[in-house]
């Protein structure tokens, strides 16, 4: 390539870079005050799975069946069935935790339970200063469904 081919590549590479600046120059700016304003999130937004509440009898949809802990890729889904005195397992979970810290936001978890006791929350404001803060357990997670927006998103589509 020449010099006058390189010469004129560098000017049209920069006049066009100087409209995109002129072009945005004269836009209204996008600034989101953030604490005061909610940031808006796109249709479909999740942020972590929550444990459904059955609504008329208060208890979680949940029947420990694991089925959600077997589909989460980096296994952060812990779910243990409750023993009842006779030594068989109940159909409730003794123990539901999950560790948001390594959590990837994939939604398998949601998709793969049968019972319809998972959705994805839409509350973005999880943030902790602590891993450990960020471990949430049975109670806490049916808390988040009750205080937040959640959605269960199967097969891309809300359902």
């Amino acid at each position: 390539m020449s010099l006058v081919q390189q010469l004129a590549r560098t000017a049209a590479t920069m006049a066009k870079g100087h409209l995109v600046t002129l072009r945005e120059l004269f836009r209204k700016p996008m600034t989101i005050h953030y604490p005061d304003e909610p940031v808006p999130h796109p249709v479909g937004f999740r942020s972590i799975p929550v444990l459904k509440v059955n609504e008329e009898s208060g208890k979680l949809n949940c029947t420990a069946c694991g089925l959600c802990a077997r589909s989460c890729p980096p296994a952060i889904i812990f779910v243990e069935s409750f023993i009842g005195e006779d030594g068989r397992r109940k159909q409730w979970p003794a123990k539901f935790d999950l560790d948001l810290s390594r959590c990837m936001v994939c939604n398998l978890c949601v998709e793969a339970c049968p019972f319809d006791a998972l959705e994805m929350s839409e509350d973005a404001e999880l943030s902790a200063y602590t891993i450990e803060d960020l471990y949430f357990t049975m109670d806490e997670l049916a808390a988040l469904w009750k205080t937040s927006r959640s959605v269960r998103i199967a097969g891309g589509q809300k359902v």
